[in-house]
C-alpha cells in the first residue's frame, strides 16, 4: 500500500514537473515573440501624414538655416513668399502636434498590451525613453532642430500619469492647453508688470540661433557638430521653454492617451463617429482664435507683447486646425475611395523614427554650407518640389522595406535594446 501510494505521488511530480516546464517554455515563447501585432493602418496613414507636413515646412526653413530668397522678379518673389505662407499656414505647430498626440496614443497603446500580459511596463518604458533620448541627442548632433529630445524628457510625465482617473486627466489635459505661462506673461506685458521687450531668456535663443546661421551657412561638418553638441540643444530647449510648447506637448501626449483608453482607435465605427462629432468643435476653435491672431495689431498690441500674444492664441488656433485635420482624414480614410492612396503612406507611419531621422540627415546634407548648400540657392517653390520628391522617395523606400521587415531599421534597434533580447527582423 505505501509502495504503491509512493509510486502514485512520484507520478503526480513528474507530471506537474512536465507541465511546469511546458508552462515556462510557453511563457519563454511569448516573452521572445515581440514580433508586431497587426497595426491600424489608418493610424499610421495619419503619422505618416503628419511626416510629411514637417518635412515640408522644415525643407520652407531650410532645416533650421532661415533665409527668404531674393529673386529679380517682383511678381515671382510675391508667389514665393506666398508659397512660403500657405505652406507656414497648412503645417507648421499642426503638423508637430498630430505626431505628438499619436505618441500619447502610442504610449497607451504599449503599457495597455503589456498590462494584457499582467506585465506593469513602466520601468521598461523609462528605459525606452532613455534610448529615445540617446537616439534624438544622436540625430541632434547633425540637425539642431529634431524633437525626440524634448518628447524624451516630457514623455516622463505620462508614467505616472498612467493610472490617473481619466476624469482629471480630462481637466489636466485642458489645463495644459490653455498655456497658462504664455497667459500670464501677456497680461503682464499688457499691464505694464514688465518691460515690452524680450526676456533675457528670449534674448539668449536668438543670440544662439544668429550664430548657428553663420555656422551652418559657412561652417564644415565638423563645425556643425560642435556646435550642435552643446548649443543646439540649449537653443532647441529655450525654443521650447520660450514659447511655452511643453504644457501643449505634455497636453497632446495626455490626449493620444485618452483616445487609447476609450478604445477609439480599436473601432472604424467610434473613430467615424468621434470624428464627426469633433470636427464642427475643431472648426469653430480654429476660426475664433486665428480672427483673434488678425486682430491683435489693431487692437494697439504691440512689441514683444504682440509676438507673445500672436503665439498664444495661434497655439489655440492650431489645437483646432490639428483636429480638423484628424477629423477630415479619418473620415476621408474610411468613408472615400481615397483610402487605397493614404494606404501607401502607412508604411512612411509604421518606420516614422526612421523616416524623421532620415530627414534630417538628407535635409542638412543638402541645405548646409558643408552639402549641397542649397540654402541660398533655392527659391521657395524650389523648397516645395524638393520636399515633395524626398517623401516621395520615402513613400517607394517605406513600401519596399515593410514587405520585407517587421520594423524600420531605427525601430528594430530601438525594440531590441528595449527588451535586451533578440528580435525578429526580416519577415518570413
Amino acid at each position: 500500500m505505501k509502495l504503491h501510494s509512493f509510486i502514485r505521488l512520484n507520478g503526480l511530480f513528474l507530471q506537474s514537473r512536465k507541465l511546469t516546464i511546458n508552462a515556462c517554455d510557453t511563457i519563454m515563447n511569448q516573452t521572445l515573440n515581440l514580433t508586431p501585432k497587426k497595426r491600424i493602418n489608418s493610424i499610421d496613414a495619419l503619422r505618416g501624414g503628419a511626416l510629411f507636413g514637417i518635412l515640408m515646412f522644415h525643407c520652407m526653413e531650410h532645416f533650421d538655416l532661415m533665409l527668404i530668397p531674393e529673386l529679380t522678379s517682383p511678381f515671382w518673389q510675391n508667389v514665393d513668399n506666398k508659397v512660403y505662407e500657405i505652406i507656414a499656414f497648412l503645417f507648421a505647430g499642426k503638423a508637430y502636434a498630430i505626431f505628438s498626440l499619436l505618441f500619447g496614443l502610442s504610449f497607451f497603446m504599449q503599457m495597455d498590451s503589456q498590462a494584457d500580459k499582467g506585465v506593469d511596463f513602466r520601468l521598461r518604458f523609462l528605459w525606452r525613453l532613455t534610448i529615445l533620448l540617446v537616439l534624438g541627442y544622436l540625430n541632434g548632433i547633425i540637425y539642431m532642430g529634431e524633437f525626440f529630445v524634448v518628447y524624451a524628457i516630457l514623455g516622463v510625465f505620462l508614467i505616472p500619469l498612467f493610472k490617473v482617473p481619466t476624469k482629471w486627466l480630462v481637466a489636466l489635459g485642458i489645463l495644459l492647453f490653455l498655456q497658462i505661462p504664455d497667459i500670464i506673461s501677456f497680461i503682464s506685458l499688457l499691464s505694464g508688470n514688465e518691460p515690452n521687450e524680450p526676456s533675457s531668456a528670449v534674448i539668449f535663443m536668438d543670440q544662439l540661433y544668429k550664430e548657428c546661421a553663420n555656422i551652418f551657412i559657412h561652417g564644415s561638418l565638423t563645425d556643425v557638430l560642435e556646435f550642435n553638441l552643446w548649443k543646439g540643444q540649449a537653443a532647441k530647449l529655450l525654443w521650447v521653454f520660450n514659447n511655452a510648447r511643453y504644457p501643449q506637448l505634455i497636453g497632446l501626449f495626455i490626449t493620444g492617451m485618452l483616445i487609447g483608453r476609450y478604445g477609439i482607435h480599436k473601432s472604424e465605427e467610434k473613430m467615424v463617429r468621434y470624428s464627426r462629432k469633433a470636427l464642427p468643435f475643431s472648426i469653430l476653435v480654429f476660426v475664433v482664435f486665428y480672427t483673434v491672431v488678425s486682430l491683435l495689431p489693431y487692437l494697439g498690441i504691440d512689441g514683444f507683447a504682440l509676438q507673445v500674444g500672436t503665439t498664444l492664441f495661434k497655439s489655440y488656433a492650431n489645437l483646432g486646425m490639428m483636429m480638423m485635420y484628424i477629423c477630415c482624414f479619418i473620415l476621408i480614410y474610411y468613408n472615400t475611395s481615397f483610402k487605397k492612396g493614404l494606404d501607401y503612406i502607412a508604411p512612411v507611419g509604421r518606420m516614422s523614427v526612421t523616416n524623421y531621422m532620415m530627414q534630417s540627415l538628407i535635409g542638412v546634407t543638402l541645405f548646409y554650407g558643408f552639402g549641397a548648400n542649397l540654402a541660398v540657392q533655392l527659391s521657395f517653390v524650389q523648397c516645395l518640389l524638393l520636399g515633395l520628391v524626398i517623401y516621395t522617395v520615402q513613400i517607394i523606400y517605406s513600401n519596399w522595406w515593410m514587405k520585407r521587415h517587421y520594423y524600420g531599421p531605427v525601430e528594430w534597434v530601438w525594440r531590441v535594446l528595449t527588451w535586451l533580447k533578440p528580435i525578429p527582423l526580416r519577415r518570413k
